[in-house]
């Protein structure tokens, strides 16, 4: 039986919802995360911030690295510099089996993320990271 994209990108984001709604301590960073070699961080307070972020823009098929050690599910949706997702704007699914390591232009769909800005929903562990992320 083959599962669709979306069917993932849903489940994902509902998964992603629950872990943040249960979570006592709630953070954007709920484990490590580093995209082309740059870890994300969180400004300010964890427990106010709504995300984390990358510093400097990183290549298409950057590496993406993530400290969990169970199935993880990432959802990249375009959106504008503070991280708001654009307005109907499709996921691209990007699933780690094993070892937390891949490349962004590993998507499920197999297109390449174009040039921009883009809010990443970081599921693994029952928890969700929220990073942001300027690809070049």
């Amino acid at each position: 039986m083959k599962t669709s994209p979306l069917l993932l990108s849903l489940l994902a984001l509902l998964l992603g919802t629950l872990a943040i709604a249960q979570a006592d301590d709630y953070t954007p960073l709920p484990f490590p995360v580093s995209i082309g070699g740059q870890a994300a961080q969180v400004k300010g307070e964890a427990a106010q911030a709504t995300h984390a972020t990358i510093a400097r823009p990183v290549a298409t098929n950057a590496a993406l690295e993530v400290g969990a050690k169970e199935m993880i599910i990432v959802n990249v949706v375009t959106a504008n510099e503070k991280g708001v997702p654009t307005e109907g704007a499709t996921p691209a699914v990007i699933i780690i089996q094993k070892g937390g390591k891949t490349t962004l232009d590993q998507t499920m769909d197999g297109k390449k993320l174009a040039p921009g800005d883009y809010t990443m929903a970081i599921v693994a562990e029952g928890k969700t990271a929220t990073v942001l992320v300027k690809i070049e």
